[in-house]
């Protein structure tokens, strides 16, 4: 499991610093492809742009002074990596994903490692998110660490104002902090219980086009290149063949480019209606307090009975859903 994982995409920048002075960033690419590509160094945070450069001969350049270091995340031809700027010579070899030469990243390199072989365990993931905010908590892979660990949880805003409570008072203001509060926020107004919240895209698409009063909805959230997102669409067809127009799937992608979904839904024999609206589109996920995909909503009657569920686990709840109105 990479720094680059999928849900992606809420990363936080530190505040906290370890060292002031020059940085320079090296960046080596596998091939000349691309050449003539600008570079960007941006904060994780905020996402502003730091600094930017072109690639020429497989290879590019960013230096600089810094007064606190931070994480930032590396821009280029489509593709992007996170790493810690402070001060020194930092290497980054492209297809590595890894930056090497100071400190904090090689704390970095060592949770990468670990987390390697912790693989699809998401609890012991869990687990090393937590020790690792708690053991960085005043350099800059502190509060990045922590936003992992919220992101894994859904934790409430309250369980998160606990959390916070034991940390340095800046870490409130952290955008991404802030974030996953509002998160936290919808995410209990769209809880098991209450009654869907409608949405739509640019076009006017909304959801409530396609949900349906008399059978069991599910509302999938996923984007073409998010692999558990993929490796769920058969559990669904699965779904969709057993209990046939007793249940009705609706996919609403997310943070991805229009020919991207329509290619993934060939690839994947997507049959079902699938509402987009571009790799900006936030409406949706900021309504529900979706921080991570694949995320399913289960809607019986305009009411939400369950979301967050996969595999065995919804298959068994439509099973239930679905005998239950039989009876």
């Amino acid at each position: 499991m990479k720094r680059i994982i999928y849900a992606l995409l809420t990363l936080v920048m530190a505040v906290a610093c370890t060292s002031q002075g020059h940085y320079k960033i090296t960046v080596t690419f596998p091939d000349a492809s691309c050449d003539g590509d600008t570079m960007y160094l941006t904060n994780y945070d905020s996402g502003d742009t730091v600094a930017q450069t072109l690639v020429a001969n497989a290879c590019a350049m960013i230096e600089g002074e810094v007064d606190t270091s931070f994480m930032a995340r590396m821009l280029v031809h489509g593709q992007r990596m996170g790493f810690v700027v402070e001060k020194g010579d930092i290497a980054i070899i492209w297809q590595d994903g890894r930056a090497t030469g100071t400190n904090l990243n090689e704390v970095l390199n060592d949770l990468d490692k670990r987390l390697e072989e912790i693989g699809d365990n998401d609890s012991l993931a869990v687990e090393a998110f937590k020790t690792t905010y708690h053991e960085n908590v005043e350099n800059a892979i502190g509060p990045w660490a922590l936003n992992y660990y919220l992101m894994y949880n859904e934790f409430s805003a309250t369980q998160i104002d606990s959390i916070l409570s034991a940390l340095p008072a800046r870490y409130r203001n952290l955008r991404r902090v802030q974030k996953a509060i509002a998160f936290a926020q919808q995410h209990e107004l769209t809880a098991p219980g209450k009654k869907y919240t409608d949405f739509s895209n640019a076009a006017g698409e909304r959801l409530s086009d396609h949900l349906a009063t008399d059978k069991v909805n599910i509302v999938d959230f996923w984007a073409s290149w998010c692999g558990p997102c993929r490796r769920e669409i058969p559990n669904l067809q699965k779904i969709v063949a057993k209990h046939g127009d007793k249940v009705n799937v609706v996919g609403v992608a997310v943070w991805d480019k229009s020919d991207d979904t329509h290619q993934a839904m060939k690839e994947l024999n997507i049959t079902w209606p699938v509402i987009e609206g571009g790799p900006n589109w936030t409406v949706p996920t900021d309504l529900y307090g979706v921080s991570g995909i694949p995320h399913i909503l289960v809607i019986a009657s305009d009411t939400i009975v369950a979301r967050g569920l996969q595999g065995d686990e919804l298959a068994a709840l439509v099973d239930r859903l679905v005998g239950s109105e039989q009876k």
